[in-house]
């Protein structure tokens, strides 16, 4: 049975003594949250509104706070304010739905960085091909640099993903991203150099480990770890004042497509609906 609202204060009142004396949150959180509260409502009680605030007029005060307050200040009003409307909805408050759709922030990405795209182009145009180990690590620059992946989903890669005809990767149902030419020459390179030691199954990973067995090659993904390690020690050796990381390339190819005037649509079809890169 839903219960009726109280008035804006009182609601605001009853949540922060729930917090303190039932809770029993730490003095700096209780604090913290009291604070952000009480300016709620004073925005509100200003406006002469003492109930729960409309969409516009939230929309509105979040808009002021954003406005008025830096990322992680702002960040933590949000978190407060979600918290809060948790806490009505579980003591049976009708809550509308723009108060309970209020989402966390995202930071803005930062698109100025100490590095050009064209020395990383030039940097992966540079790496040897000269073994099977050679020819992957420059396949992880590139399906990073160049497609856009994350470590996540080039480690979830497999052979059946891959489209050299179309020179497409399937990354999931909803999302698939674009390799050049000189991947796509890459890639028939290694798959030329695996199939040398063992027959390539659509099943198989496309980046794995080096094992000793070739009969093992492909069977399982490398380590997250390895990614890094692999990027930031080809960035050291190639003598990048910048510690490269797949995060910073990631970047840069959207920075790129972005200057490239590349539809939101694409970005989205690349990055994902939900990417921040997406702009």
């Amino acid at each position: 049975m839903t219960i009726n609202i109280l008035p804006l204060d009182e609601l605001v009142q009853n949540y922060l003594e729930w917090l303190k004396n039932i809770k029993h949150a730490p003095y700096q959180t209780f604090r913290a949250y009291q604070v952000d509260l009480l300016q709620f409502l004073k925005y509100f009680l200003r406006i002469e509104k003492n109930d729960l605030p409309s969409k516009n007029e939230m929309d509105e005060y979040l808009y002021t706070m954003k406005e008025k307050y830096n990322y992680a200040s702002y960040r933590r009003k949000i978190t407060v304010l979600r918290n809060f409307t948790k806490y009505l909805i579980e003591t049976g408050i009708n809550v509308p739905d723009h108060f309970i759709s209020i989402s966390l922030p995202m930071p803005e990405v930062n698109f100025n960085l100490p590095i050009k795209y064209e020395e990383i182009l030039s940097l992966i145009d540079s790496l040897p091909e000269n073994n099977l180990q050679e020819i992957r690590d420059k396949l992880i620059f590139s399906l990073i640099a160049k497609s856009g992946l994350t470590i996540k989903q080039l480690l979830s890669l497999k052979i059946k993903d891959i489209n050299l005809a179309n020179r497409q990767i399937i990354v999931s149902r909803n999302q698939l991203t674009f390799i050049d030419d000189k991947t796509v020459m890459l890639m028939e390179i290694f798959f030329s150099k695996i199939n040398e030691k063992s027959p390539i199954a659509l099943e198989d990973y496309l980046i794995s480990g080096m094992p000793r067995h070739a009969t093992t090659l492909g069977k399982l993904p490398l380590s997250t770890r390895s990614i890094n390690l692999i990027i930031d020690k080809t960035s050291s050796e190639n003598g990048f004042k910048t510690r490269l990381s797949p995060t910073i390339l990631r970047r840069l190819f959207a920075k790129s497509l972005t200057e490239k005037n590349i539809n939101k649509s694409v970005k989205e079809m690349i990055f994902g609906k939900k990417c921040r890169l997406v702009g």
